[in-house]
């Protein structure tokens, strides 16, 4: 089929023809990478541990190497939170000089007041804070008021 031979209608009827094919295809590339998609995220459950059953997944170990001794690296994905003071001056903060506090309230209390953090146990955190800074003083189970 010549190019010079065809009428301009013929040519219109052409490139209609063709933009229809190709609107069809790029519909079901769409579909396919779709469905691509949903296989890929069900494999890498497979691979990640999803099929391993109970336990710690891969890569996650804990321990010694077994060749050269040193403490094993677990990699976690958390960065660490940045914050201009300590935990225990934060909390010393957010206190009134005399005030009695749970180490969850202080908890409450300083992240509240924008003490950033990322850890698991952040409340043994500050039950820890709260017993080593001589600016508390224990007075029962839980219980820990500000002296200083």
């Amino acid at each position: 089929m010549a190019i010079r031979r065809l009428t301009t209608a013929a040519l219109h009827a052409e490139l209609a023809r063709r933009e229809k094919e190709a609107k069809k295809l790029r519909t079901q590339r769409e579909k396919l990478a779709s469905q691509l998609e949903t296989l890929d995220a069900k494999l890498s459950t497979l691979e990640e541990g999803g099929a391993r059953g109970p336990g710690r997944p891969p890569g996650k170990g804990r321990g010694k190497s077994k060749s050269t001794g040193a403490k094993q690296r677990t990699g976690g994905t958390r960065k660490r939170a940045r914050n201009d003071v300590s935990l225990p001056e934060a909390i010393a903060q957010a206190m009134e000089k005399g005030a009695v506090v749970s180490p969850k309230e202080a908890a409450a209390i300083v992240k509240k007041n924008g003490f950033k953090t990322t850890s698991k146990n952040f409340n043994m955190m500050v039950s820890n804070a709260l017993a080593k800074d001589t600016r508390f003083k224990r007075l029962g189970r839980g219980q820990y008021k500000r002296v200083k």
